[in-house]
């Protein structure tokens, strides 16, 4: 590994065992495990990186199984989050505990079937690819729909919900832009595409840090659980679709 390697390996694992501190101070890992215990595991799998690194086989080994096992867990953090948030839906439809999941395998198959992959690499590694990119697919759309929800609703944007997810999809548009520029254009953005991921992931740190370190708000805690509800979604959906109607009858006019 070079310095700047090694140097971008310690400064993760430092600043996230400083988020999960204080994840336990607060008591935010009782609420939300999944992310505790993703935390814990990026604290722990840069380390046995780092450890292996002198031998290619062995890293390239040790790298790609603590990728898949970083993926799955932000997938389970994000379907946490996402029940937590939704929960009056999932107590109002039973067919909305179904949304999540054929979400995320609707994304897998597509980027399995759509999305082209060097040819050089073998059909468990396409499915292993395929696999993260409907996880980063999945941390991004989930960043819109609740950065909508702030926009719509008027709930605030300072809550832990919304500070783990935004987290998740500041790294999730990183990795995707450099996977996509690296797709199109080759070889010519190689460095950008090695270090646009772990760079977006320490800013989802300092997301984390700066959510983290202030104190819960019951207010806000509040404004979530009682804005983002069945009721209060379809009464703004009534609202927007009057005012839409009004726009387009006057432009009929």
């Amino acid at each position: 590994m070079q310095p700047r390697d090694i140097i971008l390996t310690l400064i993760g694992p430092v600043l996230t065992a400083w988020v999960a501190a204080i994840v336990v101070r607060r008591r935010v890992h009782r609420e939300f495990p999944f992310f505790f215990a993703y935390l814990v595991l990026s604290v722990i799998f840069p380390m046995i990186r780092l450890a292996v690194s002198g031998t290619y086989t062995t890293f390239f080994i040790v790298f790609w199984a603590t990728e898949t096992i970083y993926a799955v867990f932000a997938l389970l953090v994000m379907f946490e989050v996402f029940h937590e948030v939704f929960l009056p839906f999932y107590m109002l439809w039973r067919w909305f505990r179904f949304l999540f999941p054929g979400a995320a395998l609707l994304i897998v198959l597509s980027s399995i079937h759509y999305i082209h992959y060097p040819l050089h690499i073998s059909r468990p590694m396409e499915i292993v690819f395929a696999f993260f990119t409907a996880v980063n697919c999945m941390e991004a759309l989930l960043f819109g729909l609740f950065f909508a929800l702030v926009l719509l609703l008027g709930v605030p944007w300072r809550s832990y919900p919304f500070a783990i997810v935004e987290g998740f999809g500041i790294a999730a548009l990183g990795a995707l832009i450099a996977y996509g520029l690296r797709s199109e254009f080759g070889t010519k953005y190689n460095t950008f595409a090695k270090y646009a991921p772990p760079v977006a992931y320490g800013i989802g740190i300092l997301v984390w840090l700066d959510s983290f370190l202030r104190a819960p708000d019951p207010e806000v805690v509040h404004a979530w659980r009682e804005q983002v509800t069945p009721q209060q979604l379809l009464a703004h959906a009534r609202e927007y679709r009057r005012v839409l109607k009004g726009i387009l009858g006057r432009q009929d006019d």
